[in-house]
């Protein structure tokens, strides 16, 4: 691989690491039209709310299940990104906190393994599949096994 070859897989990565941490923002601060400038048109989404098809329902989804939370933090770990061209693969824990605005505590802390498929558009990289394993999930202090 050449030192250009190296470069562009670098900033590929790093691109493509931005986008999921994206993700998590714009769930985080509502921010919800900013999903179109995450996904593709025709993402496919699978996480614990079900699976949708396209960009309209994955975001209408995401809208549903956080905009009654006044604090939200989705954090990132373990993100491993394999670029292959024009396509490639993000593997990540998160961990999201959904509470609200008069309490410190949260309602509930969900950690799932995000798999996703990304591809290169002309506007960037964009999430072109998600998919959500729950692994843990704490409703007031009470774990609930997936």
């Amino acid at each position: 691989m050449s030192g250009y070859d190296n470069i562009r897989a670098l900033a590929d990565r790093a691109e493509i690491t931005d986008l999921f941490v994206s993700l998590g923002r714009c769930l985080d601060e509502h921010d919800f039209d900013a999903l179109r400038d995450v996904l593709t048109e025709d993402v496919v989404g699978t996480t614990p709310g079900g699976t949708q098809e396209g960009r309209d329902a994955l975001i209408a989804q995401a809208r549903a299940n956080h905009q009654d939370y006044d604090r939200l933090t989705h954090q990132f770990n373990s993100i491993l990104v394999d670029v292959q061209g024009d396509t490639g693969t993000v593997r990540a824990y998160v961990t999201g906190s959904f509470g609200h605005a008069a309490s410190p505590l949260p309602e509930r802390v969900l950690t799932g393994l995000y798999r996703n498929q990304v591809v290169r558009t002309g506007a960037g990289w964009r999430i072109s599949e998600l998919t959500v394993e729950p692994k843990f999930r704490i409703e007031r202090g009470t774990a609930v096994a997936e």
